[in-house]
Protein backbone atom coordinates (compact mmCIF):
# COMPACT_ATOMS: atom_id res chain seq x y z
CA UNK A 1 0.00 0.00 0.00
CA UNK A 2 2.72 2.26 0.47
CA UNK A 3 4.97 1.75 -2.58
CA UNK A 4 2.16 4.04 -4.38
CA UNK A 5 2.30 6.68 -1.94
CA UNK A 6 6.38 6.54 -1.98
CA UNK A 7 6.72 6.46 -6.11
CA UNK A 8 3.80 9.49 -6.32
CA UNK A 9 6.18 11.47 -3.74
CA UNK A 10 9.45 10.73 -5.88
CA UNK A 11 8.08 12.13 -8.90
CA UNK A 12 6.44 14.97 -7.45
CA UNK A 13 9.96 15.80 -5.89
CA UNK A 14 11.20 15.09 -9.72
CA UNK A 15 8.71 17.34 -10.80
CA UNK A 16 10.02 20.29 -8.64
CA UNK A 17 13.21 19.69 -8.53
CA UNK A 18 12.68 20.38 -12.93
CA UNK A 19 10.27 23.25 -12.47
CA UNK A 20 13.12 25.09 -9.98
CA UNK A 21 16.22 24.12 -12.61
CA UNK A 22 14.00 25.51 -15.30
CA UNK A 23 12.93 29.05 -13.55
CA UNK A 24 16.30 29.22 -12.11
CA UNK A 25 17.58 28.83 -15.95
CA UNK A 26 14.81 31.81 -16.86
CA UNK A 27 15.94 33.92 -14.16
CA UNK A 28 19.61 33.61 -14.94
CA UNK A 29 19.22 34.15 -18.87
CA UNK A 30 17.90 37.43 -17.38
CA UNK A 31 21.15 39.61 -15.90
CA UNK A 32 21.45 42.93 -15.70
CA UNK A 33 23.40 45.12 -18.03
CA UNK A 34 26.02 47.25 -15.58
CA UNK A 35 26.69 50.96 -16.71
CA UNK A 36 29.96 52.07 -15.03
CA UNK A 37 31.31 55.42 -15.26
CA UNK A 38 35.02 56.63 -14.11
CA UNK A 39 36.68 60.30 -13.43
CA UNK A 40 37.09 62.16 -16.90
CA UNK A 41 40.67 63.09 -17.38
CA UNK A 42 41.35 66.72 -18.00
CA UNK A 43 44.50 67.88 -20.59
CA UNK A 44 47.43 68.87 -18.67
CA UNK A 45 48.30 71.02 -21.35
CA UNK A 46 45.60 73.83 -20.58
CA UNK A 47 45.60 75.61 -17.32
CA UNK A 48 42.92 74.15 -15.20
CA UNK A 49 41.72 75.08 -11.33
CA UNK A 50 39.62 73.31 -8.54
CA UNK A 51 36.34 73.94 -10.34
CA UNK A 52 37.64 71.95 -13.34
CA UNK A 53 38.94 69.02 -11.31
CA UNK A 54 35.95 68.88 -9.34
CA UNK A 55 33.85 69.03 -12.38
CA UNK A 56 35.71 65.95 -13.86
CA UNK A 57 34.30 63.70 -11.11
CA UNK A 58 30.50 65.27 -11.48
CA UNK A 59 30.13 65.03 -15.40
CA UNK A 60 30.12 61.25 -15.17
CA UNK A 61 28.42 60.97 -12.30
CA UNK A 62 25.54 63.44 -14.06
CA UNK A 63 25.21 61.07 -16.76
CA UNK A 64 24.57 58.49 -15.03
CA UNK A 65 22.05 60.01 -13.00
CA UNK A 66 20.14 60.59 -16.45
CA UNK A 67 19.84 57.02 -17.23
CA UNK A 68 16.40 55.59 -16.57
CA UNK A 69 15.76 53.11 -14.73
CA UNK A 70 13.42 51.43 -16.96
CA UNK A 71 16.42 51.65 -19.71
CA UNK A 72 16.69 48.18 -21.38
CA UNK A 73 19.45 46.89 -23.65
CA UNK A 74 19.35 44.87 -26.77
CA UNK A 75 22.21 42.54 -26.78
CA UNK A 76 22.93 41.46 -30.23
CA UNK A 77 24.79 38.19 -31.28
CA UNK A 78 28.68 39.97 -31.39
CA UNK A 79 28.49 41.03 -27.75
CA UNK A 80 27.05 37.31 -26.75
CA UNK A 81 29.86 35.86 -28.68
CA UNK A 82 32.08 38.41 -26.79
CA UNK A 83 31.32 37.19 -23.52
CA UNK A 84 31.25 33.74 -24.27
CA UNK A 85 35.02 34.17 -25.59
CA UNK A 86 35.66 35.68 -22.54
CA UNK A 87 34.41 33.36 -20.67
CA UNK A 88 36.29 30.49 -22.51
CA UNK A 89 39.21 32.21 -22.25
CA UNK A 90 39.00 32.85 -18.30
CA UNK A 91 38.29 29.04 -17.83
CA UNK A 92 41.18 27.82 -20.14
CA UNK A 93 43.68 30.45 -18.48
CA UNK A 94 42.45 28.40 -15.37
CA UNK A 95 42.74 25.46 -16.92
CA UNK A 96 46.21 25.74 -17.80
CA UNK A 97 47.05 26.58 -14.51
CA UNK A 98 45.69 23.64 -13.23
CA UNK A 99 47.45 21.44 -15.94
CA UNK A 100 50.82 22.65 -14.88
CA UNK A 101 50.21 22.17 -11.40
CA UNK A 102 49.40 18.90 -11.92
CA UNK A 103 52.38 18.35 -14.45
CA UNK A 104 54.41 19.53 -11.51
CA UNK A 105 52.95 16.99 -8.98
CA UNK A 106 53.36 14.12 -11.64
CA UNK A 107 57.28 15.28 -12.21
CA UNK A 108 57.62 15.35 -8.17
CA UNK A 109 56.59 12.01 -7.52
CA UNK A 110 60.02 10.67 -8.43
CA UNK A 111 61.42 12.36 -5.69
CA UNK A 112 59.12 10.95 -3.26
CA UNK A 113 60.49 7.40 -1.50
CA UNK A 114 58.03 5.05 -3.43
CA UNK A 115 58.29 1.14 -4.01
CA UNK A 116 57.48 0.90 -7.73
CA UNK A 117 54.29 -0.88 -7.38
CA UNK A 118 53.30 2.98 -4.77
CA UNK A 119 54.67 4.68 -7.59
CA UNK A 120 53.20 3.05 -10.70
CA UNK A 121 49.75 3.28 -8.84
CA UNK A 122 50.53 7.12 -7.82
CA UNK A 123 51.75 7.88 -11.46
CA UNK A 124 48.62 6.25 -13.14
CA UNK A 125 46.49 8.68 -10.65
CA UNK A 126 48.53 11.56 -11.79
CA UNK A 127 47.74 10.41 -15.61
CA UNK A 128 44.60 10.47 -15.23
CA UNK A 129 44.06 14.06 -13.72
CA UNK A 130 46.24 15.06 -16.05
CA UNK A 131 44.01 13.35 -18.56
CA UNK A 132 40.88 14.87 -17.41
CA UNK A 133 42.15 18.63 -17.13
CA UNK A 134 42.89 18.08 -21.04
CA UNK A 135 40.03 16.72 -21.61
CA UNK A 136 38.06 19.82 -20.12
CA UNK A 137 40.99 22.41 -22.07
CA UNK A 138 39.74 20.47 -25.34
CA UNK A 139 35.83 20.19 -24.79
CA UNK A 140 36.61 24.32 -24.27
CA UNK A 141 38.29 24.63 -27.15
CA UNK A 142 35.86 22.47 -29.02
CA UNK A 143 33.41 25.05 -27.52
CA UNK A 144 35.29 28.73 -29.08
CA UNK A 145 35.33 26.47 -32.20
CA UNK A 146 31.80 26.00 -32.54
CA UNK A 147 31.25 29.48 -31.08
CA UNK A 148 33.18 31.19 -34.11
CA UNK A 149 32.16 28.47 -36.66
CA UNK A 150 28.62 27.08 -36.05
CA UNK A 151 28.12 26.47 -39.38
CA UNK A 152 30.60 23.34 -39.14
CA UNK A 153 28.74 22.15 -36.71
CA UNK A 154 25.73 19.44 -37.32
CA UNK A 155 22.50 21.31 -38.41
CA UNK A 156 20.69 20.27 -35.29
CA UNK A 157 23.40 21.83 -32.81
CA UNK A 158 23.78 24.87 -35.02
CA UNK A 159 19.82 25.43 -34.86
CA UNK A 160 20.37 25.51 -30.85
CA UNK A 161 23.51 27.73 -31.23
CA UNK A 162 21.47 30.11 -33.41
CA UNK A 163 18.33 29.66 -31.06
CA UNK A 164 20.23 30.62 -27.89
CA UNK A 165 21.99 33.74 -29.26
CA UNK A 166 19.22 35.28 -30.53
CA UNK A 167 19.36 38.97 -29.40
CA UNK A 168 18.18 39.55 -25.65
CA UNK A 169 16.74 42.51 -23.58
CA UNK A 170 18.70 42.93 -20.66
CA UNK A 171 17.53 45.87 -18.15
CA UNK A 172 20.33 48.28 -17.69
CA UNK A 173 21.63 48.76 -14.34
CA UNK A 174 24.01 51.36 -12.66
CA UNK A 175 27.54 50.24 -11.54
CA UNK A 176 26.73 49.43 -7.68
CA UNK A 177 23.29 50.62 -8.08
CA UNK A 178 24.51 54.19 -7.73
CA UNK A 179 25.06 57.03 -9.96
CA UNK A 180 27.61 59.00 -7.52
CA UNK A 181 29.43 55.13 -7.53
CA UNK A 182 32.83 55.70 -10.41
CA UNK A 183 34.93 53.08 -11.41
CA UNK A 184 38.62 53.64 -10.30
CA UNK A 185 40.79 51.25 -11.90
CA UNK A 186 44.28 50.44 -10.52
CA UNK A 187 47.01 53.36 -11.90
CA UNK A 188 48.88 50.15 -13.79
CA UNK A 189 45.64 48.98 -15.76
CA UNK A 190 45.10 52.43 -16.66
CA UNK A 191 48.22 53.58 -17.81
CA UNK A 192 47.70 50.35 -19.70
CA UNK A 193 44.77 51.37 -21.53
CA UNK A 194 41.43 50.48 -21.35
CA UNK A 195 41.96 47.78 -24.30
CA UNK A 196 44.71 45.87 -22.20
CA UNK A 197 44.20 42.51 -20.35
CA UNK A 198 44.63 44.44 -17.42
CA UNK A 199 42.03 46.83 -17.54
CA UNK A 200 39.68 43.67 -18.72
CA UNK A 201 40.15 41.77 -15.68
CA UNK A 202 39.19 44.47 -13.26
CA UNK A 203 36.00 45.47 -15.55
CA UNK A 204 35.73 41.90 -15.31
CA UNK A 205 36.00 41.57 -11.67
CA UNK A 206 32.87 44.21 -11.14
CA UNK A 207 30.54 42.67 -13.69
CA UNK A 208 30.97 46.16 -15.77
CA UNK A 209 29.17 45.52 -19.21
CA UNK A 210 29.88 49.21 -20.46
CA UNK A 211 31.66 52.10 -19.59
CA UNK A 212 32.02 55.82 -19.82
CA UNK A 213 35.49 57.23 -20.33
CA UNK A 214 35.42 60.64 -21.02
CA UNK A 215 38.45 63.40 -21.15
CA UNK A 216 37.68 67.16 -20.68
CA UNK A 217 39.51 70.66 -22.55
CA UNK A 218 38.74 74.08 -20.78
CA UNK A 219 39.24 77.55 -22.30
CA UNK A 220 38.39 80.43 -19.92
CA UNK A 221 34.95 79.97 -18.86
CA UNK A 222 34.19 77.27 -21.46
CA UNK A 223 34.18 73.46 -21.49
CA UNK A 224 34.77 71.10 -24.09
CA UNK A 225 33.56 67.30 -22.98
CA UNK A 226 34.31 64.52 -25.31
CA UNK A 227 32.57 61.45 -23.81
CA UNK A 228 33.06 57.60 -25.08
CA UNK A 229 31.06 54.30 -24.48
CA UNK A 230 33.24 51.09 -24.64
CA UNK A 231 31.52 47.34 -24.07
CA UNK A 232 32.90 44.99 -22.52
CA UNK A 233 34.69 42.28 -22.95
CA UNK A 234 36.47 42.96 -25.66
CA UNK A 235 36.93 47.17 -25.15
CA UNK A 236 34.82 47.94 -28.39
CA UNK A 237 33.97 51.46 -28.19
CA UNK A 238 30.52 52.01 -29.96
CA UNK A 239 30.08 55.39 -28.89
CA UNK A 240 31.17 58.88 -28.62
CA UNK A 241 30.29 61.96 -28.85
CA UNK A 242 31.93 66.21 -27.88
CA UNK A 243 29.95 68.60 -25.98
CA UNK A 244 30.77 72.32 -25.32
CA UNK A 245 29.17 74.64 -22.58
CA UNK A 246 29.81 76.76 -19.64
CA UNK A 247 31.48 75.60 -17.09
CA UNK A 248 28.72 76.62 -14.77
CA UNK A 249 26.31 74.53 -16.37
CA UNK A 250 27.59 71.51 -15.94
CA UNK A 251 24.52 69.94 -16.02
CA UNK A 252 23.18 70.61 -19.21
CA UNK A 253 26.57 69.49 -20.68
CA UNK A 254 25.87 65.97 -18.54
CA UNK A 255 22.02 65.94 -20.23
CA UNK A 256 23.37 66.24 -23.83
CA UNK A 257 25.63 63.39 -23.65
CA UNK A 258 23.64 61.38 -21.86
CA UNK A 259 20.74 61.91 -24.57
CA UNK A 260 23.11 61.01 -27.35
CA UNK A 261 24.98 58.32 -25.95
CA UNK A 262 21.51 57.08 -24.95
CA UNK A 263 20.53 54.98 -27.81
CA UNK A 264 23.61 53.18 -28.34
CA UNK A 265 23.74 52.56 -24.78
CA UNK A 266 20.18 50.53 -25.29
CA UNK A 267 21.75 49.23 -28.96
CA UNK A 268 17.72 50.03 -30.52
CA UNK A 269 16.73 50.83 -33.35
CA UNK A 270 16.32 54.52 -33.52
CA UNK A 271 12.26 55.90 -33.75
CA UNK A 272 10.75 59.28 -34.77
CA UNK A 273 8.34 61.15 -32.86
CA UNK A 274 6.14 63.88 -34.55
CA UNK A 275 4.12 65.92 -32.38
CA UNK A 276 0.94 67.65 -33.30
CA UNK A 277 -0.63 69.58 -30.37
CA UNK A 278 -3.89 71.25 -30.27
CA UNK A 279 -5.05 74.08 -29.38
CA UNK A 280 -2.79 76.33 -31.41
CA UNK A 281 -2.50 78.43 -27.92
CA UNK A 282 -0.85 75.37 -26.18
CA UNK A 283 1.36 74.92 -28.69
CA UNK A 284 3.09 78.39 -28.77
CA UNK A 285 4.16 77.82 -25.22
CA UNK A 286 4.08 74.62 -24.57
CA UNK A 287 7.03 72.65 -22.84
CA UNK A 288 7.98 68.90 -24.06
CA UNK A 289 9.86 66.40 -21.65
CA UNK A 290 11.25 63.19 -22.57
CA UNK A 291 13.04 61.56 -20.20
CA UNK A 292 14.13 64.40 -18.15
CA UNK A 293 15.27 65.66 -21.36
CA UNK A 294 13.49 69.58 -21.86
CA UNK A 295 12.67 70.90 -25.20
CA UNK A 296 11.24 74.27 -25.39
CA UNK A 297 9.60 75.19 -27.86
CA UNK A 298 8.65 71.66 -28.83
CA UNK A 299 10.05 70.22 -31.83
CA UNK A 300 7.45 68.93 -34.59
CA UNK A 301 10.28 65.47 -34.63
CA UNK A 302 12.62 64.23 -32.43
CA UNK A 303 14.91 60.81 -32.94
CA UNK A 304 14.79 58.14 -29.92
CA UNK A 305 16.02 54.75 -29.14
CA UNK A 306 12.97 52.50 -29.46
CA UNK A 307 11.58 50.96 -25.97
CA UNK A 308 9.76 52.80 -23.06
CA UNK A 309 9.81 56.64 -23.00
CA UNK A 310 8.50 58.83 -20.14
CA UNK A 311 6.68 62.10 -21.86
CA UNK A 312 5.02 65.03 -20.57
CA UNK A 313 3.68 68.35 -21.86
CA UNK A 314 3.14 71.73 -20.10
CA UNK A 315 1.52 74.29 -21.41
CA UNK A 316 0.26 77.78 -19.10
CA UNK A 317 -3.47 77.77 -18.71
CA UNK A 318 -3.54 73.97 -19.35
CA UNK A 319 -3.43 70.67 -17.17
CA UNK A 320 -0.34 68.80 -18.01
CA UNK A 321 -0.63 65.63 -20.32
CA UNK A 322 1.70 62.80 -19.24
CA UNK A 323 1.78 59.37 -20.57
CA UNK A 324 4.76 56.44 -20.74
CA UNK A 325 4.56 54.17 -23.78
CA UNK A 326 6.70 51.65 -25.91
CA UNK A 327 7.52 53.09 -28.71
CA UNK A 328 9.27 50.29 -30.33
CA UNK A 329 7.47 48.00 -33.43
CA UNK A 330 8.06 50.58 -35.89
CA UNK A 331 10.33 53.61 -37.08
CA UNK A 332 7.91 56.26 -36.88
CA UNK A 333 5.39 57.44 -34.10
CA UNK A 334 2.60 60.65 -34.32
CA UNK A 335 1.61 61.67 -30.97
CA UNK A 336 -0.89 64.04 -31.32
CA UNK A 337 -1.94 66.19 -27.95
CA UNK A 338 -5.08 67.79 -27.07
CA UNK A 339 -4.64 69.85 -24.34
CA UNK A 340 -7.72 70.61 -21.55
CA UNK A 341 -8.14 74.02 -20.26
CA UNK A 342 -6.56 73.93 -16.99
CA UNK A 343 -9.79 74.91 -13.99
CA UNK A 344 -9.10 75.77 -10.51
CA UNK A 345 -11.33 75.01 -7.96
CA UNK A 346 -12.16 74.71 -3.96
CA UNK A 347 -13.36 71.47 -2.50
CA UNK A 348 -15.00 71.70 1.00
CA UNK A 349 -14.21 68.46 3.19
CA UNK A 350 -15.55 67.72 6.48
CA UNK A 351 -14.67 64.98 8.65
CA UNK A 352 -17.38 62.35 9.75
CA UNK A 353 -15.84 61.49 12.25
CA UNK A 354 -14.19 64.47 14.08
CA UNK A 355 -10.50 63.78 14.77
CA UNK A 356 -7.96 66.44 15.76
CA UNK A 357 -5.19 67.15 13.24
CA UNK A 358 -3.49 68.52 9.78
CA UNK A 359 -4.51 68.01 6.27
CA UNK A 360 -2.22 67.92 3.42
CA UNK A 361 -3.08 67.51 -0.16
CA UNK A 362 -0.50 67.81 -3.01
CA UNK A 363 2.04 68.10 -0.95
CA UNK A 364 0.83 71.62 0.22
CA UNK A 365 -0.99 72.37 4.34
CA UNK A 366 -4.52 72.12 3.70
CA UNK A 367 -5.81 73.74 7.12
CA UNK A 368 -6.83 72.03 10.89
CA UNK A 369 -9.43 69.61 11.33
CA UNK A 370 -12.74 71.26 12.09
CA UNK A 371 -15.80 69.48 13.96
CA UNK A 372 -17.99 72.18 12.70
CA UNK A 373 -16.71 73.40 9.81
CA UNK A 374 -15.52 72.08 6.41
CA UNK A 375 -11.61 72.56 5.61
CA UNK A 376 -11.61 74.65 2.03
CA UNK A 377 -8.79 72.51 -0.17
CA UNK A 378 -7.38 74.86 -3.08
CA UNK A 379 -7.14 72.32 -6.01
CA UNK A 380 -6.26 72.22 -9.66
CA UNK A 381 -9.82 70.52 -10.95
CA UNK A 382 -9.43 68.71 -13.73
CA UNK A 383 -10.85 65.51 -13.32
CA UNK A 384 -7.98 64.00 -11.83
CA UNK A 385 -7.21 61.78 -8.62
CA UNK A 386 -5.78 63.90 -5.82
CA UNK A 387 -4.14 62.46 -2.66
CA UNK A 388 -2.80 63.68 0.09
CA UNK A 389 -2.28 62.75 4.21
CA UNK A 390 -4.00 63.55 7.90
CA UNK A 391 -1.91 63.85 10.59
CA UNK A 392 -2.84 62.98 14.34
CA UNK A 393 -2.13 61.78 17.04
CA UNK A 394 -2.80 58.82 18.76
CA UNK A 395 -2.64 57.19 22.33
CA UNK A 396 0.80 55.47 22.96
CA UNK A 397 2.64 54.80 26.99
CA UNK A 398 5.74 54.09 25.05
CA UNK A 399 6.06 57.50 23.16
CA UNK A 400 7.15 60.76 25.41
CA UNK A 401 3.56 62.59 26.57
CA UNK A 402 1.35 59.54 25.92
CA UNK A 403 1.17 60.17 22.38
CA UNK A 404 2.77 60.13 18.62
CA UNK A 405 2.33 61.31 15.70
CA UNK A 406 0.15 59.14 12.95
CA UNK A 407 -0.15 59.71 9.27
CA UNK A 408 -3.06 58.01 6.92
CA UNK A 409 -3.69 58.47 3.24
CA UNK A 410 -6.43 59.83 2.25
CA UNK A 411 -7.61 60.59 -1.78
CA UNK A 412 -10.29 62.31 -3.66
CA UNK A 413 -11.89 60.59 -6.72
CA UNK A 414 -11.80 62.01 -9.96
CA UNK A 415 -15.71 61.69 -10.28
CA UNK A 416 -15.91 63.92 -7.16
CA UNK A 417 -13.38 66.87 -8.59
CA UNK A 418 -15.77 69.96 -9.49
CA UNK A 419 -15.70 73.23 -7.72
CA UNK A 420 -17.55 73.59 -4.68
CA UNK A 421 -17.85 69.81 -4.10
CA UNK A 422 -18.92 69.36 -0.23
CA UNK A 423 -17.41 66.05 0.60
CA UNK A 424 -16.80 64.12 3.93
CA UNK A 425 -14.24 61.74 4.59
CA UNK A 426 -14.48 59.26 7.31
CA UNK A 427 -10.85 58.80 9.02
CA UNK A 428 -9.87 56.83 11.78
CA UNK A 429 -5.86 57.75 13.14
CA UNK A 430 -4.11 54.47 14.41
CA UNK A 431 -1.55 52.55 14.00
CA UNK A 432 -2.10 50.34 10.50
CA UNK A 433 1.42 48.22 10.88
CA UNK A 434 0.38 47.30 14.12
CA UNK A 435 -3.26 46.28 13.58
CA UNK A 436 -2.07 44.37 10.55
CA UNK A 437 0.11 42.30 13.16
CA UNK A 438 -2.25 42.19 15.99
CA UNK A 439 -4.67 40.18 13.78
CA UNK A 440 -2.29 38.73 12.33
CA UNK A 441 -1.26 36.77 15.20
CA UNK A 442 -5.00 36.42 16.18
CA UNK A 443 -4.83 34.41 12.73
CA UNK A 444 -2.49 31.94 13.24
CA UNK A 445 -3.86 31.43 16.78
CA UNK A 446 -7.08 30.53 15.66
CA UNK A 447 -5.33 28.40 13.02
CA UNK A 448 -3.48 26.73 15.80
CA UNK A 449 -6.75 26.00 17.51
CA UNK A 450 -8.70 24.46 14.83
CA UNK A 451 -5.69 21.91 14.39
CA UNK A 452 -5.42 20.93 18.04
CA UNK A 453 -9.52 20.54 17.67
CA UNK A 454 -9.25 18.70 14.70
CA UNK A 455 -7.16 15.29 16.06
CA UNK A 456 -10.18 15.33 19.29
CA UNK A 457 -12.97 15.28 16.72
CA UNK A 458 -11.28 12.28 14.68
CA UNK A 459 -10.61 10.10 17.36
CA UNK A 460 -14.01 10.48 19.11
CA UNK A 461 -15.69 10.54 15.87
CA UNK A 462 -13.60 7.16 14.79
CA UNK A 463 -14.50 5.44 18.33
CA UNK A 464 -17.90 5.68 17.80
CA UNK A 465 -18.15 4.96 14.86
CA UNK A 466 -16.73 1.62 15.28
CA UNK A 467 -18.20 1.00 18.39
CA UNK A 468 -21.45 1.74 16.34
CA UNK A 469 -20.78 -0.58 13.41
CA UNK A 470 -20.05 -3.14 16.43
CA UNK A 471 -23.23 -2.94 17.99
CA UNK A 472 -25.05 -3.49 14.39
CA UNK A 473 -23.04 -6.49 13.51
CA UNK A 474 -24.42 -7.49 16.90
CA UNK A 475 -21.25 -8.27 18.77
CA UNK A 476 -21.48 -9.77 22.12
CA UNK A 477 -20.56 -8.11 25.87
CA UNK A 478 -21.37 -4.89 24.22
CA UNK A 479 -20.86 -1.40 26.38
CA UNK A 480 -23.56 0.87 25.94
CA UNK A 481 -22.24 3.74 28.21
CA UNK A 482 -18.67 3.45 26.01
CA UNK A 483 -21.31 4.09 23.06
CA UNK A 484 -23.12 6.87 24.66
CA UNK A 485 -19.69 8.57 25.83
CA UNK A 486 -17.90 8.46 22.80
CA UNK A 487 -21.42 9.70 20.87
CA UNK A 488 -21.48 12.53 23.05
CA UNK A 489 -17.76 12.91 22.72
CA UNK A 490 -18.12 13.06 18.97
CA UNK A 491 -20.65 15.51 19.25
CA UNK A 492 -18.28 18.15 21.58
CA UNK A 493 -15.49 17.79 19.13
CA UNK A 494 -17.22 18.35 16.03
CA UNK A 495 -18.95 21.26 17.62
CA UNK A 496 -15.60 22.54 18.85
CA UNK A 497 -13.75 22.38 15.50
CA UNK A 498 -17.08 24.45 14.10
CA UNK A 499 -16.10 26.84 16.36
CA UNK A 500 -12.89 26.86 15.68
CA UNK A 501 -12.80 27.09 12.17
CA UNK A 502 -15.86 29.82 12.30
CA UNK A 503 -13.32 31.94 14.31
CA UNK A 504 -10.41 31.57 12.11
CA UNK A 505 -12.62 32.65 9.38
CA UNK A 506 -13.80 35.50 11.14
CA UNK A 507 -10.34 36.15 11.79
CA UNK A 508 -9.38 35.78 8.42
CA UNK A 509 -11.93 38.61 7.46
CA UNK A 510 -10.67 40.83 9.79
CA UNK A 511 -7.28 40.42 8.67
CA UNK A 512 -8.01 40.95 5.18
CA UNK A 513 -10.11 43.96 6.65
CA UNK A 514 -7.12 45.51 8.83
CA UNK A 515 -4.31 44.94 5.34
CA UNK A 516 -7.32 46.84 3.32
CA UNK A 517 -6.59 49.85 5.68
CA UNK A 518 -2.95 50.54 4.00
CA UNK A 519 -5.27 52.08 1.15
CA UNK A 520 -6.13 55.67 1.26
CA UNK A 521 -9.68 56.31 2.65
CA UNK A 522 -11.68 57.88 0.06
CA UNK A 523 -13.92 61.29 0.50
CA UNK A 524 -17.70 60.48 -0.52
CA UNK A 525 -20.54 62.90 -1.05
CA UNK A 526 -21.12 64.44 2.06
CA UNK A 527 -24.45 62.96 4.05
CA UNK A 528 -27.31 65.04 5.64
CA UNK A 529 -26.37 63.45 8.95
CA UNK A 530 -23.15 64.63 9.07
CA UNK A 531 -23.98 68.81 8.52
CA UNK A 532 -26.62 67.88 11.05
CA UNK A 533 -24.01 67.05 13.56
CA UNK A 534 -22.08 70.53 12.61
CA UNK A 535 -24.21 72.72 12.46
CA UNK A 536 -25.53 71.12 15.97
CA UNK A 537 -21.59 71.32 16.75
CA UNK A 538 -22.00 74.68 15.68
CA UNK A 539 -24.45 75.58 17.81
CA UNK A 540 -22.92 74.04 20.58
CA UNK A 541 -19.51 76.21 19.88
CA UNK A 542 -22.07 79.45 19.64
CA UNK A 543 -23.32 78.34 22.77
CA UNK A 544 -20.19 77.99 24.57
CA UNK A 545 -18.69 81.11 24.01
CA UNK A 546 -21.62 83.04 24.27
CA UNK A 547 -21.16 81.58 27.85
CA UNK A 548 -17.60 82.33 28.05
CA UNK A 549 -18.43 85.75 26.95
CA UNK A 550 -21.33 85.99 29.71
CA UNK A 551 -18.93 84.62 32.38
CA UNK A 552 -15.97 87.17 31.36
CA UNK A 553 -18.95 89.95 31.69
CA UNK A 554 -20.28 88.83 34.85
CA UNK A 555 -16.23 88.51 36.05
CA UNK A 556 -15.42 92.31 34.99
CA UNK A 557 -18.79 93.25 36.35
CA UNK A 558 -17.49 91.74 39.86
CA UNK A 559 -14.37 93.01 39.60
CA UNK A 560 -15.81 96.44 39.10
CA UNK A 561 -18.10 96.29 41.78
CA UNK A 562 -14.92 95.30 44.22
CA UNK A 563 -12.97 98.29 42.96
CA UNK A 564 -16.47 100.53 43.85
CA UNK A 565 -16.50 98.99 47.35
CA UNK A 566 -12.99 99.21 48.09
CA UNK A 567 -12.84 102.76 46.92
CA UNK A 568 -16.04 103.68 49.19
CA UNK A 569 -14.19 102.32 52.02
CA UNK A 570 -11.28 104.41 51.70
CA UNK A 571 -13.18 106.87 51.27
CA UNK A 572 -14.43 106.42 54.63
CA UNK A 573 -11.69 105.43 56.45
CA UNK A 574 -10.38 108.90 55.36
CA UNK A 575 -13.89 110.64 56.56
CA UNK A 576 -13.33 108.92 60.20
CA UNK A 577 -9.63 109.53 59.92
CA UNK A 578 -10.31 113.38 59.46
CA UNK A 579 -12.96 113.62 62.04
CA UNK A 580 -10.81 112.39 64.84
CA UNK A 581 -8.41 115.19 63.94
Amino acid sequence: MNFPRRFFNLVFLAFFCACANFFGEENSSGDEWILAAQKFEIDENKEHFAALEAAASVIPKLILEQISLDTKRMVLRDEQLSQKLDSLLTERLSLFLDLSKEVKVRDALVLNNYTMFEYQSALKAQEKKIGDVQKKIDANLKAQQDALFPEKMKKSDAKKMKKMWEPTSKPVSLYRQDSESLFAPSDSSQNDGADSRAFEKEIATEKISGLVRGSMVSYGNYLSVTAELYVFPSAKKIASTTEVGALSDIRQIAKNIAFALLPKIANSMPVELEFKIFPEDAAQNATLTVDSVVYRPVPEKISLGSGIHSVSLDAEGFARESFLYDFSGQSKFLVEVNFREESKGEIKLALSRFVPGTLFFDGKFAGDSSASDFVKVPLKVNGNTVFGYFEGTVKDKDAEGGERSETMFMMIPSNLMTDGSELEMNLRVFDVSKNIDRRRKMLYVSYSALLLSLPIMFYSYGRYDSLMKGYLAGYGNFDYDELNFYRTLSFVGIGLVSACGAWMVTELVLYLLSVEKTLPSKAKKIKSKTLRKMEVERELEEQRALEAEEDLQSQENLEALQEDSDETTENLDAENSDGNL
